[in-house]
């Protein structure tokens, strides 16, 4: 088991979901700090916040729990492990494929803002063990936590954790724009089966949530590359509202708001698991 991350299985896998938050860490950790410059509120700006204590219930209605401690600046876990350009890493090639950032890519060289992550460009060697040290082993767990829900059930759910500034940044694709309170992403409709989105969309709209699929946030790499709904997994990404449980200026919770969320989140876990995915692919 990686330190890097932490594996939370409930006493029974009584449902056939895993809740995976790949960006709410805040962990530099010492191997890699001498080749960072960011810090301080910065590193919390573009972090998922809290997203992990939302879904820490999960195991307690029977589904399974993954969550990375490191932050994104130091490897981006909803990035391919290619996802780099020259700039970041000595000799790379660029690629150009959907779902891919580049300079914000699997590492960062700089932040949303502008402020750099990085000195200068880092070696192959040293972006090699960055990738076998933190990516390889959590998309590892990942996929061996998939393949044992598989096995029991038939199918498995992946609901990849999230959360969103409030409004559009610049640079993003709807500046200034106030977004919706949860954003479930199913890339399109092509990563699950329609009726996992259906049962989310229903759910957080029943709670008083306003809810825009795959607006503007359509589904990372983890979401694009596990969904595979004719294998039997179905993988959606939920986005939540960072100001519906958090002051994003000074990054306090909001007690009352978030506890009002993280059961509205958890509470959607046992209508996933109703599901009988194996018997309609």
């Amino acid at each position: 088991m990686s330190k890097y991350f932490e594996i939370r299985r409930p006493t029974e896998q009584r449902i056939p979901v895993l809740v995976d938050v790949p960006h709410a860490g805040e962990w530099i950790p010492d191997e890699v700090m001498d080749e960072m410059v960011v810090g301080g509120q910065t590193l919390k700006r573009d972090l998922d916040l809290y997203v992990d204590e939302i879904w820490e219930e999960t195991p307690d209605f029977g589904a399974t729990l993954i969550f990375s401690k490191v932050s994104r600046y130091v490897v981006d876990l909803n990035r391919a492990d290619d996802d780099v350009s020259p700039k970041t890493v000595q000799g790379a090639t660029r690629v150009d494929a959907p779902g891919y950032y580049h300079d914000r890519g699997v590492v960062w060289r700089t932040t949303t803002d502008g402020t750099p992550v990085m000195g200068s460009a880092m070696s192959r060697e040293a972006f090699e063990r960055r990738i076998a040290t933190f990516h390889t082993p959590y998309h590892r767990a990942i996929a061996e936590e998939i393949e044992r829900i598989r096995q029991q059930f038939g199918f498995c759910i992946l609901v990849d954790g999230h959360s969103m500034p409030s409004m559009g940044r610049s640079g993003h694709s709807d500046p200034g724009a106030r977004r919706a309170d949860i954003v479930p992403g199913d890339v399109d409709g092509t990563s699950c089966d329609p009726v996992v989105t259906r049962i989310i969309e229903r759910h957080f709209k029943s709670a008083g949530y306003s809810v825009k699929t795959n607006v503007p946030y359509k589904g990372g790499w983890i979401t694009r590359s596990f969904g595979r709904p004719s294998l039997g997994v179905h993988a959606i990404q939920i986005e939540l509202n960072r100001d519906l449980y958090m002051n994003e200026m000074t990054f306090t919770r909001r007690p009352t708001p978030m506890q009002l969320l993280a059961q509205t989140c958890v509470g959607v876990l046992p209508k996933l698991g109703e599901l009988k995915l194996d018997l309609v692919l």
